[in-house]
């Protein structure tokens, strides 16, 4: 079946990778906490004009109810622009956009401030604030600097608790990971199973119970090894796979037909990738589609390049879907989910693990890579 996107679907993750935050939206906890501010910046603002100017404190604060209500209507577009939409963009731009909106931001706050008394009251308050038009220019553009400073900085500190947190799953995942890989080193199902199909061989083919002896210990070996690596390079995970699908051939007898087909340039199987990422694919084929099954099936791992992606495929034509759990995370082994939250948090969640239905029976997990081994930072 070739790589489709229609024919497959994201693996379901409670653990899924947390993308980037979401860009910010008006809430009503926003309006409400930025509503406290402009009313108690009003008041403060007030009190002091009256305390200075020697004017009614009913007449100050009602001028700056005026102001301050154009001012933070016109800070909604600026924060729509400069917050939101802007978010993921560099901040030098972010920062280019400021000093252009923010002396239109205030020269046309004050303004619309003028204007209403002009116009609307047919009150000369232009000519009274004549001698004090730059100060209050200068007001609003303090205004404008100090909240969307700490627009910014609630948003930073934002992005530092999300990092926060996937540097913690991605440890805790990890830690997870390498218990389970040294569970897998010496599980005494594949181990009994293995150590049997050798005795029962020894006297038919000495040379090739030998033979799987050597496998065993290159596979022993290899996941000894792994456990203390972050990475590993994709022709030693090829090469692992191999040896467990022969070694799983033998136990299956007739049951089984394994094949491994590898259709990439060799400088491409020396890309880094994690640890034990192909085994648990091909293990879920083994216990939930072949095992199952009376007449067996046929279990395939294709790696492949195609539009700067390495694409690994791993199939069975064993009992499909309908198999007892095939998504779940297996108590003795790595699992699913876990293998997708470790390749999306490594290189993003194009590299999620997809699967569907193998046709005319059977199941199909796959995932892809960026051919240069580029990571998601």
């Amino acid at each position: 079946m070739p790589w489709s996107a229609d024919q497959t679907s994201p693996l379901s993750l409670d653990t899924e990778a947390r993308p980037a935050p979401p860009k910010p939206e008006i809430t009503w906890t926003g309006v409400g906490l930025a509503a406290v501010f402009w009313v108690l910046y009003t008041v403060l603002y007030g009190l002091l004009i009256a305390r200075a100017e020697g004017v009614p404190l009913v007449f100050a604060l009602s001028g700056q109810l005026v102001a301050n209500t154009f001012l933070a209507l016109y800070s909604v577009p600026a924060w729509w622009l400069t917050v939101r939409t802007m978010d993921r963009t560099h901040w030098g731009s972010t920062l280019l956009a400021h000093l252009g909106i923010a002396p239109l931001y205030a020269w046309v706050g004050l303004e619309s401030y003028l204007l209403f008394f002009d116009v609307g009251l047919g009150a000369d308050l232009r000519t009274v604030l004549a001698d004090r038009y730059e100060w209050i220019y200068f007001a609003n553009l303090t205004v404008y600097i100090v909240q969307f400073a700490v627009y910014h900085l609630v948003r930073n500190i934002q992005r530092l608790r999300l990092k926060e947190e996937q540097a913690t799953e991605l440890l805790a995942v990890a830690r997870e990971q390498e218990l389970a890989a040294l569970k897998a080193q010496i599980n005494p199902h594949f181990l009994f199973n293995t150590l049997n199909s050798i005795s029962a061989t020894l006297k038919r083919d000495p040379d090739q119970a030998r033979e799987m002896i050597a496998k065993l210990a290159g596979m022993m070996r290899y996941s000894l090894d792994s456990s203390t690596r972050d990475t590993v390079s994709l022709r030693e995970e090829i090469g692992f796979a191999k040896r467990y699908l022969t070694l799983e051939t033998h136990r299956f007898s007739d049951r089984l037909d394994a094949s491994v087909e590898v259709t990439v340039d060799d400088a491409t199987l020396d890309m880094r990738v994690p640890p034990m990422v192909l085994q648990p694919l091909v293990e879920n084929a083994l216990r939930h589609g072949i095992a199952p099954s009376e007449a067996g099936g046929t279990v395939t791992l294709r790696v492949s390049a195609a539009d700067g992606r390495i694409r690994v495929r791993v199939s069975d034509t064993g009992v499909g879907l309908h198999a007892d759990a095939p998504l779940a995370t297996d108590s003795d082994g790595v699992g699913l989910a876990n293998t997708s939250a470790r390749l999306t948090r490594t290189y993003g969640p194009d590299a999620a693990l997809q699967t569907a239905e193998n046709d005319p029976t059977g199941f199909v997990v796959q995932f892809s890579l960026p051919e240069n081994g580029a990571t998601s930072g």
